[in-house]
């Protein structure tokens, strides 16, 4: 009897391991959560305008003329610069669960290596170096559309709310050789290279900006290939889920799926998307992490974590979300009758 009811416990306790992995999260207060110093600063015909407590940018190499010309709707306007909080994305352990959408899980079929882990990878030689797997949900939400903070503007993102990614319906998302295969000039950056590339895109990101040439790591989060979930060196859950960030950007960009709309391309398009980009300029995206609680930071693709971390890495905390800001480079036009 004793053996019958600790088997039966044994395989409860099992099943319930599984089952406790539960999806939280909350759908941000676009009020109090995103952190609208973000948006700061502001060029308007190469004035700048800083109210915020972030004063980060960078030279996107748009011309400080007054004045800028879109030929293809006959139209002049006002060059104008910011940083829009464009869209979200939320990382987690459990295939289907969508965080920042209140916690909706989805009921979908997968198997062990698609669930989240964190394991120790030389175990057997008695290392203790940790690898992680996440999965990743980006959303389209144009935050200063929809409270209204500019009626009309040409130059806001005036797209609907939607989530164009899902990486548990992606096969490369766990398949290091898979996801190679969208960007094969990945393969040279791959070891030394990859590590050696780190400690200075880190100490650019720490006092500024990471460095545009340095496309194939993120700084202090890590290496950006190969872009799928799986993290060699996961050092705390802050920076897993920060380089999560930025390697679905990188994919994105790669897919030709998104745009960059910073630098003088982008002002010449005369449009609120901007222009294809393949090879994804890291500099022109800015975090800040709206779940499990706000972090109210500003903090570009490889930065030190040391003071986003701080209280977020609670042993019930599996679950991530961020607010993205994007640079923009825009003509706000009137049209000429």
């Amino acid at each position: 009897m004793r053996l019958w009811f600790a088997l039966v416990v044994g395989f409860g306790l099992s099943g319930g391991a599984q089952a406790q992995e539960i999806c939280n999260g909350s759908f941000p207060n676009l009020i109090t959560d995103v952190c609208y110093d973000c948006i700061f600063p502001i060029s308007i015909m190469g004035g700048f305008i800083n109210l915020g407590v972030s004063g980060d940018d960078y030279d996107t190499g748009v011309s400080g003329s007054p004045i800028c010309i879109c030929a293809n709707n006959l139209a002049i306007g006002t060059p104008v610069s910011f940083w829009e909080p464009r869209y979200m994305v939320d990382t987690t352990t459990k295939p289907g669960c969508m965080p920042l959408l209140g916690g909706i899980d989805i009921d979908t079929p997968y198997n062990s290596a698609e669930y989240g882990s964190e394991n120790f990878t030389t175990a057997p030689l008695g290392g203790k170096r940790k690898a992680a797997f996440m999965q990743v949900n980006e959303y389209i939400n144009p935050v200063m559309s929809a409270l209204g903070v500019v009626v009309n503007n040409p130059c806001l993102d005036s797209r609907s709310f939607d989530v164009p990614f899902l990486s548990w319906a992606d096969p490369t998302w766990n398949d290091d050789a898979l996801s190679l295969m969208l960007t094969p000039y990945a393969y040279p950056f791959a070891g030394v290279a990859s590590v050696a590339a780190e400690l200075p895109d880190a100490i650019s990101a720490t006092f500024g900006f990471p460095m545009e040439v340095l496309f194939w790591v993120a700084g202090a989060w890590g290496p950006m290939y190969p872009l799928d979930g799986n993290v060699a060196v996961a050092n705390t859950q802050e920076q897993v889920s920060h380089l999560m960030v930025a390697r679905i950007f990188a994919k994105l960009h790669a897919a030709g799926a998104q745009q960059t709309s910073a630098g003088q391309d982008a002002l010449d398009s005369c449009g609120a998307l901007g222009v294809p980009q393949l090879i994804m300029d890291k500099r022109q995206y800015k975090t800040n992490r709206t779940f499990p609680f706000p972090d109210n930071m500003c903090t570009p693709i490889g930065r030190p974590l040391a003071f986003q971390e701080i209280g977020a890495s609670r042993p019930q905390d599996k679950d991530y979300g961020y607010f993205v800001f994007q640079r923009k480079d825009c003509c706000a036009t009137t049209t000429i009758q």
